[in-house]
């Protein structure tokens, strides 16, 4: 009898340990088919390399710690968000680019990627520079979901699209090109206040008509200190004398990111089953601007690439020779981050963000 007690009392304490262990990894990999990315160069994997544009890192330095030292199109030294948050996931190890003319059925049965550098809420911040927009960016996704349903029957791609998960990132060029630094009509046509909420009305609606195609679980990242980029440092020096962040574009960062909680705190509401997360950028790029050294990091005013002064897209090439050791620095240009702070994000977006997004079993 005390044998079979002790048994017993094994079997319990193997049952316990196995689902507190699977409760833990469950916080790394929820069940995810496969991740869509929307948005800009933080998240464009080589989309603007089949489009006629200056945007883009399809040339050296740009991929230069990527496998192989190729330059795929991704504006920094190596692997982006996309790429590394897919392997964390164990999805993939790389996210293709929607455009990839040779993209396998495994491709889109595991998701794509639909960012283009340069692109923004509003349209008009594309038609800038001829990139994608998130409008357009919708459209394709109707395109993939056409074939999805070919690949994998119409109740698996429901099935797919509802188990994905959605990152969201884009708002920056749209402030920067169409607003700050850029002489359009739109900061003569609105007040940076007016121009925020018409940016946020467009992504609400684009999350209403990603929900309508299926989409359930959603992280939509805010906007980063933008007056801490290298570039917006160097154009302050002309209203000041030394580089530094300009706060006022960092204030209305803020007041952006407020108002876009505040939106994802209502979408969730309206729309049943949808889970709608936030992705501060704000505060974890300024706690590592901050602790630079905490982080590795040794340079945080301007980018490896030239001076990392003003030096991005096709400004950084092969005639500006890069730092010899990336890693150290937070931006690889004057605006885009190195890979080593795009592993941190995702550390980040993994242990704190993704948890929120478990479906209640």
């Amino acid at each position: 009898m005390a044998r079979f007690l002790l048994h017993l009392l094994l079997l319990f304490a193997s049952l316990f340990f196995d689902f507190t262990t699977s409760a833990d990894n469950g916080t790394r990999a929820p069940d995810f088919s496969a991740v869509l990315y929307f948005g800009d160069s933080t998240l464009d994997t080589g989309n603007n390399g089949y489009i006629l544009t200056l945007v883009r890192g399809d040339h050296p330095p740009y991929g230069r710690d990527f496998p192989g030292s190729v330059a795929t199109g991704r504006l920094s030294n190596g692997l982006l968000v996309p790429d590394l948050l897919c392997s964390e996931l164990d999805i993939k190890q790389l996210s293709p680019p929607f455009m990839d003319p040779h993209l396998s059925d495994d491709d889109i049965r595991t998701g794509v990627n639909f960012a283009s550098a340069g692109s923004g809420f509003d349209d008009a911040t594309s038609a800038l520079l001829n990139t994608i927009p998130i409008s357009r960016q919708l459209e394709m996704f109707g395109e993939y979901l056409a074939r999805l349903k070919a690949v994998a029957g119409e109740e698996d791609a429901k099935r797919i699209v509802s188990d994905a998960l959605f990152l969201v990132s884009a708002g920056t060029n749209d402030v920067l090109l169409n607003y700050y630094d850029l002489p359009t009509t739109t900061r003569t046509a609105m007040t940076i206040d007016e121009y925020q909420d018409f940016l946020l009305q467009n992504l609400r609606k684009f999350l209403k008509d990603s929900y309508d195609h299926g989409g359930r679980r959603f992280i939509v990242a805010g906007l980063p200190p933008i007056g801490c980029l290298p570039l917006q440092m160097t154009l302050s020096v002309v209203h000041s004398v030394v580089r530094t962040c300009v706060d006022e574009q960092n204030s209305d960062a803020r007041h952006y990111n407020s108002k876009l909680k505040h939106l994802l705190l209502k979408t969730q509401q309206s729309l049943p089953g949808g889970k709608f997360v936030y992705l501060d950028l704000y505060d974890f790029l300024m706690e590592v601007l901050n602790n630079a050294a905490k982080y590795g990091f040794r340079e945080t005013k301007r980018g490896c690439c030239g001076t990392g002064l003003f030096e991005v897209g096709p400004l950084c090439n092969r005639l500006d020779p890069a730092c010899p050791d990336a890693s150290r620095f937070v931006f690889y240009d004057a605006i885009h981050p190195s890979q080593r702070f795009y592993e941190l994000i995702t550390d980040y977006i993994v242990e704190d963000i993704i948890p929120h997004l478990r479906r209640r079993v």
